[in-house]
């Protein structure tokens, strides 16, 4: 069985807004499998993310 973890990530962009796709690719490069996710900072072009994932 699979474990549902929460994490805060960082991940920048070259565009504001970004797609849902290139998050979702940006998460999946870290090595979460993204369940649900929302920015909750914007400083300049880095995102924080808060993303519940299955490790």
């Amino acid at each position: 069985m699979n474990e549902i973890i929460s994490k805060t990530i960082k991940i920048k962009t070259d565009k504001l807004p970004p797609s849902v796709n290139f998050i979702e690719n940006e998460i999946k490069k870290a090595g979460l499998k993204p369940l649900r996710w929302a920015i909750v900072d914007v400083n300049n072009k880095e995102l924080t993310l808060s993303v519940s994932a299955l490790k």
